[in-house]
């Protein structure tokens, strides 16, 4: 493997701080953007194995999205460590138990989002069934996939939309956000 060619130490100095949930918005979109690369590899390269980084990644956005939902709820938080502090909790890989810690205002703010993605009206617990359609924790599957025996399936369809329902509705909560700043 190629050593990188940028001294990452004095490119990551040089960046501005960041909010919690702009790094969490932020990283979420990297990986997403991470999986469309791997997809597109296994096309590209006629290479199946590409799908479980690209699942992987994309579910490790979807877990990320969830955590950026539960800690906007917060204003004015701008770390973890503010986070700990008020007693909020962003660790866990389980989708069901991520989602219900989100407020109810903001999970209705995702249904509507998929609403729109998918043409039919969803309700709350209808997109937590959705999230759990693709999986309780399939950034941990998938992560590991190479110690499951047989074929593995994954409704790629849904964990897209379900990624971009809610990649959607974080990218709106952030212009709301930001348009409430001085």
């Amino acid at each position: 493997m190629q050593e990188p060619t940028l001294d990452f130490e004095k490119l990551l100095s040089q960046l501005d701080k960041r909010s919690l949930n702009s790094a969490l918005f932020n990283i979420a979109h990297s990986y997403a953007r991470a999986g469309d690369m791997a997809r597109s590899a296994v096309f590209d390269t006629k290479d199946a194995d590409f799908f479980a980084p690209a699942i992987m990644c994309k579910s490790f956005s979807i877990e990320l999205l969830l955590k950026f939902f539960i800690a906007i709820a917060h204003p004015g938080v701008q770390t973890k460590a503010d986070l700990d502090s008020l007693g909020v909790n962003l660790h866990g890989h389980l989708y069901s138990k991520l989602y219900d810690r989100i407020s109810p205002l903001y999970q209705k703010k995702i249904a509507d989002s998929f609403t729109t993605i998918v043409g039919q009206t969803t309700d709350e617990p209808a997109f937590r069934k959705a999230l759990m359609d693709i999986g309780d924790e399939p950034f941990v599957f998938w992560r590991y996939i190479y110690e499951k025996s047989g074929t593995c399936n994954l409704d790629i369809a849904l964990l897209e939309k379900v990624l971009h329902a809610l990649g959607k509705a974080a990218e709106n909560e952030r212009k709301r956000i930001e348009s409430r700043s001085p």
